[in-house]
């Protein structure tokens, strides 16, 4: 223990300094903050005075109390074993074993570092984790060590582009009559990832459970140069990839039969949001000043006065659901859109959105010649009246389309091509809007490239004479630099009510209401928005819990509390997972409940102070806690109920028994006013 005065180290069992005297008893080890000596908790960090300052003693025979013995204060954050989500994928070279007895081993080592290095460029391109090599397989996780909200996704994206990169690989003069060719197994489940046995033995960050046992089942069932998946993944990528059904299949060591799918490839669909439009679209509820002051923008970007609108919202409220209904609403008028889509796959990459608009836009197919894709680049030009041998080589270049044959080398510098080619997309603009007013839309800007940022921002100067509305959509951690321009309005969705959840559940329901129990439940949990309880609705109706009648749904037996839909899991993960070291404190204060007084999380977890107060800020700058009161009376609460739940079932189940056993102990003996108050929490 560190004396306050001449800061020299003393033993723990001393209550006064020995080099100066200087009493110790008010010390708090964790922080070192001076305490008053009737301090019940300390005033630097709100750990129990008692338990910060000295080891809590045995019992005597006669008490009946189950104090804890005090812990050494942590200072820092440990990685434990977690329960979580994930999609496993295994990828399988065909044939090695015809191959291995062809090859010199040499030549046979050298074809597996390609076809390792190939699969590895494609699996990081899509943020994999390669868990172990297996000879010649692959198992690659999606969802750890961090979630994504699309993980299932990902999955099956690697799968098809591991497939297209071996497919051309040329191995014509290395190893001449060689064709190398892949299968691949993916399936989404509930896992326990971490370290697995003991000493030398022990496995690095181990992957327990059904799913990957079930993803080398369907890699089992795959042809050569084939993508199999299960139900669940088949559930979560639905409307994104054209599947054809395999049947039922039994797997081995699997109960029950299950339907698995072969991919066929990828639709013309990719965004998750129009993949669900195309399966059904639940009625808008609850934004209709939202859709109306777009719709008066988009009059006013009509006349000539161009507009700006910044559309802001937490996953899952509605962003991309009101530019849907804003676009029903005066479709006739919608003749002259421009689309673009900000991914996350592409956040490094310059232009991104503006490529892939304008190879959308330009109808450019597969397997059209690269002539053809400038003819029509050419024809866009002459429609708009632009002079196609100054855009036109700019563009091509843009698209990867060569030119040299066409039009005279651009002798540019790099920085000269930039400047070009955003002054020729701004042109392009302004002659589109001269034709007709344009809606552009661009999507999650939150993963817009810096190019494309920089294109908006030359976009936003020029519009207030032009007519077009500009409506961009992000998520709160982003902050676009136009809002104070005159021309900028902001829409920051709110969370809906409790009657307008009520009454978008009884939409999803198909008009028909749902047992009063089950309709609190899911208003609860979901608090407000909208995508949770479309998939906790969804969810509901899809468990075979409730018994359809003319007017409603009724028990069909005894109803369990809601789980999390498999369909939310990894966007809720992915929040938890980018907290990094705050991670452990929010699983910690999960296991306490929605809300929970500072004094006991700082009690049960034991962090230092000012570890445990930089936890808890960015536990709120990420949109996931509440903070009311002034300290020491400091009570948090979880922002949703589902993202508590969330935190909570990503501990190991020993790792909850643990705690809740630590928090009883810690209330019965350090806090007996929540025993007092809360009965029932104890």
């Amino acid at each position: 223990m560190r004396c306050p005065k001449c800061t020299t180290e003393n033993g723990e069992d001393r209550r006064f300094c020995a080099e100066c005297g200087t009493s110790l008893t008010g010390v708090c080890p964790a922080c070192e903050f001076v305490n008053e000596p009737e301090a019940k908790f300390c005033g630097g960090c709100g750990i129990p005075v008692t338990a910060a300052s000295h080891p809590i003693p045995a019992k005597s025979e006669k008490t009946t109390s189950t104090a804890l013995p005090a812990k050494e204060v942590r200072k820092d954050f440990e990685v434990e074993a977690s329960r979580r989500q994930m999609s496993v994928m295994f990828c399988d070279l065909v044939g090695s074993t015809a191959l291995s007895e062809g090859l010199d081993p040499e030549d046979f080592k050298e074809l597996l570092t390609v076809y390792r290095e190939t699969c590895a460029t494609v699996i990081k391109r899509f943020d994999g984790f390669i868990a172990r090599y297996i000879g010649d397989g692959l198992l690659v996780c999606f969802g750890y060590p961090l979630a994504h909200e699309d993980d299932a996704q990902r999955a099956v994206r690697t799968g098809l582009g591991i497939l297209e990169a071996i497919d051309s690989l040329d191995l014509k003069l290395s190893h001449p009559g060689v064709k190398l060719q892949v299968r691949i197994g993916v399936h989404t489940g509930l896992v326990v990832v971490g370290d697995v046995g003991t000493g030398e033995q022990r496995e690095k960050m181990g992957i327990v459970g059904d799913t990957p046992n079930i993803a080398s089942r369907l890699l089992d069932l795959a042809e050569p140069g084939s993508v199999v998946i299960g139900e669940t993944t088949r559930r979560l990528v639905e409307g994104m990839f054209a599947l054809e059904t395999l049947g039922p299949r039994r797997l081995k060591g699997i109960s029950e039969p299950m339907t698995v799918y072969r991919v066929c490839g990828e639709t013309d669909v990719d965004r998750g949001y129009q993949a669900t439009a195309r399966l059904g679209i639940t009625p808008l509820v609850g934004r209709d000043e939202e859709v109306d002051l777009l719709l008066t923008r988009w009059k006013q970007a009509s006349n000539s006065e161009g507009q700006v609108v910044l559309c802001s919202g937490e996953l899952g409220v509605g962003k991309s659901r009101i530019l849907r209904a804003f676009q029903e609403r005066a479709d006739d008028e919608f003749r002259n859109r421009v689309l673009y889509y900000c991914s996350p796959y592409h956040s490094d990459t310059p232009f991104y959105p503006l490529i892939d608009q304008f190879r959308r836009g330009l109808r450019f197919v597969k397997d059209e010649s690269e002539d053809q894709k400038l003819d029509k680049l050419e024809q866009l030009l002459r429609t708009l009246d632009l002079p196609v041998s100054s855009y036109a080589p700019l563009f091509a270049s843009l698209l990867s389309l060569p030119v040299t044959e066409r039009y005279p080398a651009l002798e540019l510098s790099p920085e000269d091509v930039r400047k070009r080619t955003l002054e020729a997309c701004l042109a392009v603009l302004k002659a589109s809007a001269a034709r007709e007013p344009v809606l552009m839309v661009v999507e999650d800007l939150h993963w817009a490239d810096p190019s494309m940022l920089e294109l908006l921002n030359l976009f936003v100067e020029h519009l207030p004479t032009e007519r077009v509305l500009l409506v961009c959509t992000f998520r709160p951690d982003f902050a676009p630099p136009w809002t104070e321009k005159a021309h900028v309005s902001l829409i920051a969705l709110r969370r809906l009510s409790g009657a307008e959840s009520a009454a978008l559940v009884q939409h999803v329901a198909g008009g028909k209401a749902l047992p009063d129990a089950v309709l609190e439940q899911i208003v609860d949990k979901t608090d407000g928005v909208p995508l949770f309880v479309e998939e906790l609705t969804k969810m509901v109706l899809e468990s075979g819990l409730l018994e359809e009648t003319s007017d409603r749904f009724e028990f069909s037996g005894p109803w369990p509390p809601l789980a999390i839909p498999v369909s939310l899991q990894g966007s809720l993960m992915a929040r938890l997972d980018r907290l990094a070291s705050a991670k452990e404190v929010a699983q910690i204060a999960a296991t306490i409940g929605r809300n929970f007084r500072h004094e006991l999380l700082a009690a049960l977890s034991h962090f230092a102070g000012a570890v445990l107060e930089d936890a808890l800020a960015k536990l709120i700058d990420a949109g996931l806690l509440y903070r009311r009161g002034l300290s020491p009376e400091v009570i948090y609460e979880f922002k949703h109920a589902i993202m508590q739940e969330v935190a909570y079932n990503s501990l190991l189940r020993s790792k909850r028994q643990q705690l809740h056993k630590e928090i009883a102990s810690l209330m019965e003996e350090h806090f007996p006013e929540f025993a007092k108050t809360q009965p029932e929490l104890l």
